[in-house]
This record gives C-alpha cells, structure tokens and sequence, in this order.
C-alpha cells in the first residue's frame, strides 16, 4: 500500500516546483526583455557582451516552462496515486478493473514527459543557440569596421548589469540548492543558465568599463569568447542527443540530456569537490576526503573566494591621481565637488558607486581629422610611404578644393564659350566659364593640451569633447579647403594652410568654450582622390614633371654645347689672324729679299748665280749623294762620300783632351 504521507508530501513538493519554476521562468523572461529593450533595441548598453545575455535568459525561459509542465503533471500523477490508493482501499482488491484504468492517465503521460520531453528540450535548446549566435554574426558582418558600439553611459550600464547579475546570481543559486532534491531535479538546468546570465553580464560590466577607459577592444574580444563557450553549450546539446541513443540503460536515473555537465562544472562547486575528493583518493590509496584538512578546505574555500571578492572590491575605494594630473570626484557619473584634486591618494565609494576621474592638463594629446585611421579589416594603420593611387585608408574624407585656372584652361574656356555662343546655347556658356573645382583628400592631425581652468567644461559639458574637436576640425578644413587653389594647397602653400586652421580651429573651439588649447595642426598625406581620378591626375603630374626634365636637359645641352661653339669660334678666328699675318709677313719679306737679290744679280750676275747654285747644293740638296763627272772625260766618275767616318782613327783623337783627364 503507498503511503499517504509519502503521496503528500510529492504533491506538495510538486505544486511548489511549479511555483518556483514559474517565478524563475517569469524572471528570465522580464530580464531577456530588459536586455533585448536596453542592449538590442535601443543600444543602451552598447555591449555586444551585454547583447549575448539573451541566450541564456531565453533558456532558463525555455527551462522554467519545462519544470512548470513537469511539476503541474508530477502534481497530477501524485494526486492520482492518491486516488488509486483510496479506490484500493474502498474496494478492498489490488486490481483495478479495466473501466477504472483507463481514468487514471496522469502517470502514464507523466512518464511519456519524463521520457520524450529531454529530447525535445536538446533539440530545442541547440536550435536558440545556433539561431541568436548566427543573428549576431550576421549582424556584426554588417556593421561597418569603424562603427564602435560604445555605451551612452559606460557607469551606468555597468551598474545596470550589476543589478542584473545581482538578480541572476541569487535566483540560480536558490534554484541550484532546491534542485539537489530528486522531486527538483528539472530546476537545476534553469539555475545553471541563470548563473551563465550572470556570468556574461559580469564580463559585460567590466568590458564596458574597459572599453570606456582603457582598453577599446575589450568588448570586441569578450563578446568573441562568449559566442565560442555558446557553441561549445550548444554542440554538447547536440552531442547528448546522439549519445542518449547508445547510452546503456541502468536502474539508476541517468543526468537528464537537457541538463549541461559543462555548466555543472561550474554552477556546482560541491560536485566539482566531489570529483577532487574522488580522484585524490584514487592517486593517494587512502580516503583523502575523509580527513579533517579536507572537509575544512570544502567548507571554507566557497567563503573564502566570497571574502576575497569582497576585499578586492573593497579595495576600489582607494583611487590614485598620478604625477602630472588632477582628479574630480564622481558619484554614479556624476560630479561632487569641482574642486580639483592633486596628485595623491584619496579615498571614495567603492566602484561603481564612487570614483575619481583623472585628467592630465600637461599632456598633449591628438585627435586626426580626415581618414579613420584603420584599414579595411579594422586594424590601426601605421604610418607609412603610400602613393597617391592606392587607397591610404578604409574611409577618406574628401574636401572640395578650387582649381586655379591656368593660361591653356584660360583659352579652352575661350574657345568653348565662343562655340556654345555660336550655338545660342546661353545655359551651357555659364557652365564653361565656371570656375573649375577639383576634391582633396588629406589627414589633419590636431594637437591640443586641456585647459586646466577649462577641464571642468571639457570632462562634463560635452558627452564626447574629442569628438567635438574633430567635427569642429572638419568644418574648419572643409570651410578653408574651398577658398585656396589645389596645386597650391598640395605644395608650397601646406604651411600656410596648417597656420590658417590653427588659427580657425582655436577660435571655433573658444567660442564654444571647449576648454581647449590647439598646441599644433599639421597638414598631412594631402593628395587627389584615389582611384581614376588619381591616376589621370599622376599621369598629368608625370607630363608636367617630363616637360621640366625636357627643358632642364635644353638648357645643360645648351650650357655644355655654348661654350664649345665659343671657344671653337675664338679658336678659329685666332688662326686665322695668324695665317693673315703669316702670309702677309712672309710675302713681303720674300719681296723684300727678291729686291736685294734683284739687286746682288745686277751688280755681279756671275757671282751671284755661282753662290746661288752652291747654296742650292748646300741646303736644297744636303741629304742627296752627290757625283762629279768629267765634261770632257764622260766615262770617269768620281764618288765623293762626304759623310761622317763610322768609327775614329787614331790621328782623329784629341791626345790634349785625354792628357788633361
């Protein structure tokens, strides 16, 4: 016979798991909605990490209406236990009669439940994952690179996730520790997605703290670890599905296949203790986990990691103002006191409920208007030698830059008014003689230190004063860049241009009262838009650079070749003069000694002709062999060698030259 007792503590045990499970499931679900309201819908929170919180809220949702049909029917199927025992006992028999079994379904639909509904459940639970981690791939595909997903608040969307984790916290702790007993097992999978949500919001909290302050891509590499650890959740889903088949069946009631070992490891500290204590018995040989160091250490550790967060927590109400910095007190974002607090140690409200926000007024810091200093695949860019035709940057500003005209446009002007006026086509005559414009693209760094006076106008009046700065930055540039000639921007005239917008940009950031002193504008990576129109504009550039080159390479021809002529001319008009003086001094001195021998030859003509015809053997004939021949004796010649002796003979020597050596 059952036991009454036994029947009715099932039914209450059971109405109270459907209650516990409806309080649980109402929660996950206000909480996904507040996360879906604040992160999704209205990028509150902007955290992709804070986004990420809706899977396991929507599964504990999915959970807490599983265990509420579970304790609705275990309630059902108790209750009719309850009535069999009493029909048992009316009738006073152990059988039932056929009529009477077949009003008692409960328990047979409660064991098809506890039978089919895992499956059901794993397969359902691998689908909301794959579904919302694909949703947000999709659409963190489409957000461009250089779109940051920032909080309108950084301190106020971490205390929001705080209060949410709070809630999760608590609420899977209790659902955890009612879940040990066998009648709430089905409690246990929404407790350990609760405790997940508070998990992820936690990581949420402090990406966005660090995001804001310290470290941008924290977010970034958060909300990527998050969706690997879902799929990992999901694909044990998938794995217990297949494996339950082969699964040998044993009397005792196996882990439900819905319920994550994953999760356990974690969400259970006392079964995670369990497995330490087991296998250090197995290395050791003895039953470590029964003595005394063992069962302190399980007892004290969980109060013990509690007591530590709690000092390390306690320990952000000690903030410090480094060197070369001032401090403002702060309370949930807001300002205290403007009272400006100097370099040292100071004491505030644990974070985030206090804090002291640090400004460094001597440090010069920069902001670049322009291009986003990323590429294509959202890595920062380093500076680099890059050439006009190729992109510099994922996103370039472009500013509308007047052409100056020069004297070839002048006269295709010209020539294209007359034409159009001969046509009578007035409208297409004020387009021609238009002023030409062309588009510039150029990085502008600012360089600005805080105003120490002004650092309460620049922290606190403006949600994001760098941004500020830059549009201020852009709508300077683009006002200047319009009034200046492109040839002359890009070259002589840069240093004029960055002096000009010091000066415009100071004012503009004055006359708002920004607080900030422009220290430096520099004009950088100025050049033509990229694409056709830069490489038209460098072949044009190349064309004018080929033309210098052609009339430089004329004029060192010229320098090289003009001298040459010159001194070729110099040099040929100076031996012509000496031939004019060579002929006209060698003509009149063979005058001249024609007169005298005119002269010698009248006064003694023999004489004269005999010298002339021995001088002329003399010097005309010096190198000829010369023989005498007889007039009347023709056949007798007579060789005079009149040449110099090949070697000396003794009556040649001079003996008065040898005596003296």
């Amino acid at each position: 016979m059952v036991d009454k007792q036994n029947l009715g503590k099932e039914v209450d045990n059971s109405k109270l798991m459907t209650k516990l499970s409806v309080l649980g499931g109402i929660g996950s679900l206000i909480l996904a909605i507040m996360i879906l309201i604040l992160g999704i819908a209205s990028k509150f929170a902007g955290s992709d990490t804070f986004n990420l919180a809706i899977v396991p809220y929507l599964m504990a949702t999915l959970f807490a209406f599983s265990a509420m049909v579970y304790g609705l029917m275990s309630t059902s199927a108790s209750r009719e236990e309850e009535e069999k025992s009493l029909l048992e006992n009316r009738k006073k028999k152990n059988i039932l009669s056929i009529e009477e079994d077949v009003r008692f379904t409960a328990g047979r639909s409660f064991e098809n439940y506890k039978k089919y509904a895992p499956y059901v459940l794993a397969a359902l639970g691998a689908i909301i994952i794959a579904a919302i981690v694909g949703n947000f791939y999709s659409a963190w595909a489409a957000r461009p690179p250089e779109i940051k997903n920032l909080p309108a608040d950084a301190n106020l969307s971490a205390f929001v996730s705080g209060i949410f984790m709070l809630i999760s916290i608590f609420a899977g702790a209790f659902l955890i520790g009612q879940s040990r007993t066998k009648t709430f097992r089905w409690l246990q999978p929404l407790g350990a997605w609760l405790i997940m949500g508070f998990v992820v919001l936690l990581t949420a909290g402090v990406s966005t703290l660090l995001t804001n302050k310290f470290l941008p891509q924290a977010d970034y590499y958060t909300s990527r670890i998050i969706i690997v650890i879902y799929m990992i959740l999901g694909s044990e889903f998938i794995f217990n599905l297949v494996a339950e088949f082969y699964r040998p069946r044993t009397i005792e009631e196996p882990r439900p296949i819905f319920e994550s070992s994953l999760l356990a490891l974690f969400t259970e500290p006392g079964g995670v203790m369990r497995n330490i204590a087991d296998t250090l018995d197995y290395q050791f040989g003895f039953k470590v986990s029964g003595t005394w160091i063992y069962h302190f250490m399980e007892k004290a550790l969980f109060p013990i990691f509690i007591i530590w967060i709690i000092i390390l927590w306690a320990f952000t109400c000690i903030q410090e103002v480094g060197p070369n910095q001032v401090g403002i007190r702060q309370r949930f974002g807001r300002i205290v006191s403007t009272k400006q607090l100097q370099p040292g140690v100071y004491l505030s409200l644990p974070y985030p409920f206090g804090e002291i926000a640090r400004y460094s007024c001597s440090e010069i810091h920069q902001v670049t208007v322009g291009p986003k200093m990323i590429d294509a695949n959202g890595k920062k860019v380093l500076p680099r030698i890059i050439l006009w035709t190729k992109e510099h940057f994922a996103k370039e500003s472009k500013y509308l830059v007047a052409v100056k005209p020069n004297a070839i446009f002048t006269e295709a002007v010209a020539k294209e008014a007359q034409k159009k006026a001969l046509s009578g086509n007035k409208h297409m005559l004020s387009q021609s003689s238009a002023t030409p414009v062309s588009f510039l693209g150029a990085t502008i760094p600012i360089q600005y230190r805080i105003k120490k006076d002004k650092l309460i106008n620049f922290a606190y009046n403006y949600r994001d004063a760098e941004q500020v700065l830059k549009n201020i930055g852009e709508m300077e540039a683009t006002k200047y860049f319009a009034s200046v000639d492109f040839m002359s921007v890009m070259s002589y005239e840069r240093h004029k241009a960055s002096t000009v917008l010091h000066t415009r940009i100071q004012n503009a950031v004055d006359s708002i009262d920004l607080g900030v002193e422009i220290v430096e504008v520099n004009l950088l990576d100025v050049h033509p838009p990229v694409g056709d129109v830069a490489k038209s504009f460098q072949k044009v550039i190349e064309a004018l650079e080929n033309k210098e080159t052609q009339i430089l390479t004329a004029k060192a021809y010229r320098a090289s070749t003009l001298p040459v002529i010159q001194s070729q001319k110099a040099n040929i008009i100076s031996v012509s003069k000496a031939y004019e003086y060579r002929v006209k001094t060698v003509a009149k001195a063979e005058s001249e000694r024609f007169e005298k021998q005119l002269r010698a030859f009248k006064i003694m003509p023999g004489i004269y002709k005999l010298r002339t015809y021995l001088a002329f053997l003399e010097k005309d004939t010096a190198n000829i062999r010369k023989f005498i021949v007889s007039a009347e004796m023709p056949y007798q010649v007579y060789e005079l060698n009149f040449e110099e002796k090949q070697r000396l003979d003794l009556i040649d020597a001079d003996l008065d030259a040898v005596s003296q050596k």
